[in-house]
């Protein structure tokens, strides 16, 4: 067992406080300790969303500190609370539960984040910055065939990837941004600057394929949920290490397609 506000400070010292003043001023969604629960915690859940179904398996599984990239989404309707949000925060206050919301924090993040794990595991290494800063260029050490490249991802998403081919056959450069990160026109333009050959995303507009075939660019979309839990499992790794066998620590998985 460890102390709620040892780990909360343990969190935002891996986050870094650069970083989540950034995120703090740039993103609606939370980046930080979003509701107190117990002064002691005995384990910490982590999960991609914050939804009831996520939220009674925690309970279950005796979780009382929980961790999400997509925290809790508590807006209102004329200050009327949905009964979607009326039976999250029911099960949280109840069960005296802490949420943390790590949002563009656990995208951004150079180390730890979904889109910096993504590029480690796919084996390349970050050149730079894209999306304004939410996610990264990488780059191989030698060229890869775009279409193993695309069987890779979808043992790492554990997805279907739907796959765009409308680049080079063999890539180098690629641009890596998870989640929702279907490609405006700045931003086709930034990857063609950066020598963009392979954007890699989670779920894209209609009108994005399309886009990404007149500009020459590979595209991915290997799911909105699948690509983003990498980041929160990274950081639950960290709490792993540094606190050991005082707290436990575990990925609560609930299947989204999307």
């Amino acid at each position: 067992m460890v102390k709620r506000d040892e780990l909360i400070k343990f969190i935002y010292q891996v986050i870094g406080k650069n970083l989540l003043e950034k995120a703090w001023k740039i993103d609606e969604v939370a980046n930080g300790v979003q509701i107190f629960g117990k002064e002691q915690v005995d384990k910490v859940a982590l999960g991609t969303s914050l939804n009831e179904e996520f939220l009674k398996e925690a309970v279950r599984r005796g979780a009382d500190f929980c961790i999400f990239h997509h925290g809790l989404d508590p807006r209102a309707i004329k200050s009327r609370f949905p009964i979607c949000v009326q039976k999250r925060l029911r099960m949280i206050f109840q069960n005296n539960l802490t949420i943390v919301g790590l949002h563009y924090s656990l995208d951004a993040h150079p180390l730890i984040g979904n889109n910096a794990m993504i590029i480690k595991k796919l084996g390349a290494k970050i050149t730079g910055s894209l999306y304004e800063d939410w996610g990264f260029v990488a780059r191989f050490s030698a060229s890869q065939d775009v279409r193993k490249l695309r069987d890779k991802c979808e043992k790492l998403f554990n997805h279907r990837v739907l796959a765009f081919f409308a680049g080079p056959v063999r890539v180098k450069t690629i641009g890596v941004v998870s989640g929702a990160a279907a490609p405006r026109i700045e931003q086709l333009e930034e990857m063609a600057q950066k020598g963009v050959e392979l954007f890699i995303s989670g779920e894209g507009h209609e009108s994005s394929p399309a886009r990404m075939k007149e500009s020459g660019i590979n595209y991915f979309l290997g799911g909105h949920y699948n690509t983003e839990g990498f980041g929160v499992k990274a950081l639950g790794e960290k709490i792993k290490k540094r606190f050991g066998n005082k707290v436990k620590v575990e990925f609560i998985d609930i299947p989204n397609i999307i």
